[in-house]
């Protein structure tokens, strides 16, 4: 059987970043911070982030320039100062850009096939921080100084790790573990090996360290620049579970298709029922967006399930422009009848119960007696699930967001889910895909291990 190590040499070959795109990334962002400098002065800019600590893996080359402000230089000055100026550099290198938004507005460029974030923050004293972006230098600097020797390929191999299934990256959307989390980790028990070691024995709620967090913590990882802030407080429970039982069956079954696998989706639709919207997103902060879906999509499965649809998972996507929330039901089509479970015989409210049946329109057959209780047969509301979903939507009977209620009664509503794949974008296709596979990239690898061995 190939061994841990074996593996890990292997992989680590694959996730460094090859010379010359590290060539062309040092050039760009000393471009970049010349004309910054040249526009806020020596000292104002710097360099941050996973490039700054070469910890980045091959394939997710970026650079994180920062322009520092002094305390008392009011918020949205600066971020207008940087805005406007940001874009000036990378327009003038050749680059695009766009705007986007986190604690507040930052650019985001495009030069010469290389990302560029261009952000602002505050020379704020230790502790004594402004915006959240401020601790930034103080986590570059921690970690540079305290990362072991070949710590960095560590940190590729646990970011690698993560990607793989979608447990990388603090966003609501993800909910999983950042890239300074990862370093922390890989400082905290000094090698990948040592830490999936670990990881495979834990059980949730974990606390790393001395602190005693909230009751409600699933990860407490303090940071040690501000050690009343939990690093990996993002992280959802399912995430960690997923990172958990990934540790034990790679260490149990070690192979590179946990760090670079991607199984290929096969015919896994036949039987099963699948209901998709497809809509327009409004321009909202990525949080905020994220937040909204995230509440919009239990509002809809809540309102299916009531309606006789039973809702097996959802999820939801969006990019800039397009959003799709996703469910996969027990049915797309229910009976004409459904049951209707009244009171027991004895109960005060049987009387009513009869009454009450007696009015219905949807009346099928009137109240009669079963062991201990009423029961009659009621013709169903809605039998189709697009039907049902779009009365939902339509009628504002679930709870929706209200900045999202104006572009999802406009949503396109899909049963079949090869048009739903159709109308999607490469990263919606693959979203999509991930959720028709159900089961995480890693276990399907593990169960594949299983029946070669």
């Amino acid at each position: 059987m190939t061994s841990v190590e074996d593996v890990l040499r292997h992989v680590v070959e694959k996730l460094r970043p090859l010379p010359e795109t590290l060539e062309k990334t040092e050039d760009v962002t000393a471009r970049l911070v010349q004309r910054l400098e040249d526009v806020f002065g020596k000292g104002r800019v710097s360099v941050e982030g996973s490039f700054a600590k070469g910890t980045m893996v091959r394939g997710r080359e970026e650079s994180d320039i920062f322009i520092h402000f002094q305390p008392g230089f009011p918020v949205d000055e600066a971020c207008r100062r940087v805005v406007e100026e940001g874009v000036k550099a990378v327009v003038g290198m050749g680059g695009v850009y766009r705007l986007r938004y986190a604690s507040h507005p930052y650019v985001e460029g495009f030069v010469d096939s290389v990302r560029i974030n261009i952000v602002p923050c505050y020379d704020a004293e230790y502790g004594k921080w402004i915006t959240p972006v401020d601790r930034t230098p103080y986590h570059t600097a921690y970690v540079k100084k305290n990362l072991p020797p070949g710590g960095a390929d560590h940190v590729r191999l646990l970011k690698a790790f993560l990607m793989n299934d979608n447990l990388y990256g603090a966003e609501v959307k993800t909910r999983g573990f950042s890239g300074y989390v990862c370093e922390l980790l890989i400082i905290r028990f000094g090698s990948f090996t040592s830490l999936v070691q670990a990881a495979s024995r834990w059980r949730p709620p974990v606390v790393i360290g001395e602190a005693k967090p909230p009751q409600e913590t699933v990860l407490h990882l303090p940071d040690p620049v501000d050690p009343g802030r939990n690093t990996a407080a993002a992280v959802s429970l399912t995430t960690l579970s997923n990172f958990i039982l990934k540790s034990k069956l790679f260490l149990t079954k070690p192979s590179i298709e946990y760090f670079l696998g991607d199984t290929a989706l096969k015919a896994a639709v036949e039987g099963r029922s699948f209901l998709g919207l497809v809509f327009t997103v409004p321009n909202q902060p990525p949080d905020v967006l994220w937040g909204e879906l995230n509440h919009t999509v239990e509002g809809l499965s809540r309102g299916l399930d009531g309606l006789g649809f039973t809702v097996v998972r959802s999820d939801r996507w969006a990019d800039e422009k397009t959003g799709v929330m996703v469910f996969e039901l027990e049915s797309n089509v229910l009976p004409p009848a459904v049951l209707h479970l009244g009171p027991p015989v004895w109960s005060g409210n049987a009387e009513r119960f009869i009454a009450e049946q007696m009015r219905k329109k949807e009346l099928l057959a009137p109240p009669w007696v079963s062991g201990d209780r009423l029961y009659s047969l009621l013709r169903r509301r809605f039998r189709d699930s697009a039907e049902a979903l779009q009365h939902l939507i339509q009628s504002g009977q679930a709870s929706v967001s209200k900045h999202l209620q104006p572009h999802l009664r406009n949503a396109k509503t899909y049963r079949d889910i090869g048009a739903l794949m159709d109308a999607l974008t490469d990263e919606g296709k693959n979203f999509l895909k991930e959720f028709v596979r159900t089961c995480p990239r890693y276990i399907a690898n593990y169960a594949s291990s299983l029946s070669t061995s």
